[in-house]
């Protein structure tokens, strides 16, 4: 009788956990089906084919030429040593704002990262103009800004501020999967804030969006494409499980209550699953017990 009252037991526990686990993924299902009917809001014109396609695994282009803050002709693939990551971004320096918030963000979290790995030392950072038409002395001016920001004396040789001629720039940015485009009413330029890791052979490894930045993220980021590693297990899981959605209001990739409640519920399933197909398999080779003779 003890053994059939804990067998009863433990089988109510099951299907109580089991059930539960079903109620949270039909919660989670439901949430999902109303989300997608939620009415979408339209992007703003400036914004419409622009944006970021990732193309992590791909090689960019060594063989382009474009000219440095000097007015030298410089192939790309000469940036790469073959040993340190290149932190690659489209900017340019007449741009309104969204450059410059960018760029000074980026370089202000650089400083910080600078107490383990210095540009240099450690990395190079390098910017292209996405307009054709900028001048070498602006570019020169905005190079040393950013320069002067950093404020890590020996490191200048490691900052690569580039423009070149308009299918260069094209060429680099559809091979990153950049997207932008001159709105000519207004005279500027529609793109999006993204860095580009690269490794040390070209490769395109991790994508940094927005505009605020995290050190112990840059950190990561660098190690990874130093190793030529196209993000962490961890990191990608997270991302395909719907974990962290990009939010353009803040710039910042932020983490969903919902996907907590979808990887508990996947989770529990998988773990009943596991425990209870051994325990089926045990109680139907267990012998029954004969009941007293009458």
């Amino acid at each position: 009788m003890k053994f059939k009252a804990t067998n009863r037991t433990f089988q109510w526990l099951q299907l109580s956990c089991m059930s539960a686990a079903l109620v949270c993924l039909s919660t989670v299902a439901q949430a999902d089906e109303d989300a997608a009917k939620r009415p979408q809001l339209d992007k703003p014109e400036v914004t419409v084919n622009t944006g970021v396609d990732e193309n992590e695994g791909a090689i960019i282009p060594m063989d382009l030429m474009f000219r440095d803050t000097d007015g030298r002709l410089v192939e790309l693939g000469s940036l790469f040593d073959g040993s340190q990551p290149v932190m690659l971004s489209f900017n340019y320096s007449n741009c309104p704002k969204l450059c410059s918030v960018q760029l000074e963000n980026m370089t202000l979290t650089l400083r910080e990262v600078a107490k383990r790995f210095k540009i240099d030392d450690d990395f190079q950072v390098v910017s292209v103009s996405i307009d054709p038409n900028e001048q070498t002395v602006r570019m020169r001016e905005t190079q040393d800004k950013y320069i002067n920001l950093y404020n890590q004396p020996g490191t200048e040789n490691g900052w690569h501020f580039l423009n070149g001629e308009r299918k260069s720039i094209a060429k680099l940015a559809d091979v990153c999967g950049f997207r932008y485009r001159y709105i000519a009413r207004q005279k500027y330029y529609s793109h999006p804030p993204v860095f580009i890791l690269l490794s040390p052979e070209g490769k395109i490894v991790r994508y940094i969006h927005g505009l605020k930045y995290d050190q112990a993220t840059m950190e990561q980021a660098l190690i990874e494409a130093a190793e030529g590693k196209i993000g962490s297990p961890i990191n990608r899981l997270s991302y395909g499980m719907g974990c962290f959605i990009f939010d353009e209001s803040t710039g910042q990739y932020t983490f969903q209550a919902m996907a907590i409640m979808r990887i508990g519920a996947f989770v529990t399933v998988i773990a009943l699953v596991v425990s209870l197909v051994p325990y089926w398999i045990l109680s139907r080779r267990r012998p029954r017990v004969a009941g007293p003779a009458t």
